[in-house]
């Protein structure tokens, strides 16, 4: 379906909803699709906005209710500081947030990456209870390796990158008056910008990035308020949520029985295949589906195949 016609639909069956939240602030989410279709909650991955959503879902507005949250720091919710030290709990509590606003039961839950973390918090929360099938796209249940386990973000690679993370923070918090990377004075900002580039660098494992990667960002600095992932505190927040201690699921998924259908791209540099496979290993109802020339973004490398399987977890 052109992209053109999917925004045209898009536009004609959504409307943003401000959710209230607990700590006074207000959370934008985009409800679309049928009024009296089943309710669908998905939750996206670290930089998505909500709309990303769109082409993947728009064959199935006429038949479900998609709520669409803009998690706190993204897209339409960009601006939305965090109050807590560990964005997953943050996140989870406003996805709670969301849920007894709308009034959320027997819905459908979809998380993918920072998502399905998120949606693997909530259910060690005890809050599964209102969910009736989970979708978890190309995420591991243990996000920081440790003796028993070493299939945590990038594998071996993983204390390389929780180094630059460190050091990355350590450069950020010497201008608390900072609100974006822009704010930061420009004869300080390469420093910071070489440690982006080197994490992004090690994420995507694309050796190119060294060459264009520097000059683009500094290029678009002065922007920095309109750009993604771009406020200090964010990126902060983000860097020691990763780099510590607390986000393994692994004990809280064998008490799950909720039916899982888990997509896996069996190409992921971010998260190994075999990690994300340990998930059924721990819970009790897992269908997983392997996308074998998939990385990280099954929805983006293999599209076709993503919507035809997102179609069959919503029927069931």
């Amino acid at each position: 379906m052109p992209l053109a016609i999917v925004r045209e639909i898009f536009d004609e069956f959504t409307h943003t909803v401000a959710v209230p939240l607990r700590d006074a602030e207000q959370l934008q989410v985009r409800v679309f699709g049928s009024s009296m279709g089943q309710s669908v909650l998905m939750l996206p991955g670290l930089g998505m906005s909500a709309s990303h959503w769109l082409p993947m879902i728009a064959p199935y507005a006429f038949r479900y209710r998609f709520y669409l949250p803009d998690l706190r720091g993204l897209g339409l919710s960009a601006n939305l500081a965090f109050n807590q030290a560990d964005v997953f709990q943050n996140h989870m509590e406003d996805v709670q947030d969301v849920i007894s606003h709308f009034k959320l039961k027997d819905m459908l839950l979809v998380g993918y990456s920072l998502g399905a973390t998120t949606a693997m918090h909530l259910q060690r929360a005890g809050q599964f209870e209102r969910v009736k099938r989970y979708l978890h796209i190309d995420q591991t249940p243990c996000i920081r390796n440790q003796a028993d386990w070493s299939y945590g973000l990038l594998g071996a690679q993983q204390e390389s990158l929780f180094k630059l993370m460190r050091e990355a923070n350590i450069l950020l918090e010497q201008y608390p008056s900072a609100t974006y990377l822009g704010d930061i004075p420009a004869l300080m900002r390469g420093s910071i910008v070489d440690k982006l580039q080197q994490i992004h660098t090690l994420l995507s494992g694309e050796p190119f990035l060294k060459t264009w990667f520097k000059p683009i960002i500094l290029a678009f600095l002065p922007l920095s308020n309109k750009l993604p992932l771009t406020r200090v505190d964010h990126l902060r927040a983000y860097f020691a949520a990763y780099s510590g201690e607390g986000h393994d699921y692994r004990a809280s998924l064998k008490t799950c029985t909720t039916p899982i259908t888990q997509i896996v791209g069996m190409s992921s540099r971010l998260y190994h295949p075999k990690g994300q496979m340990h998930i059924a290993d721990c819970a009790q109802n897992v269908n997983v589906v392997k996308f074998d020339d998939s990385g990280h973004a099954p929805f983006f490398h293999e599209p076709r195949k993503f919507v035809r399987v997102l179609g069959d977890f919503l029927a069931g």
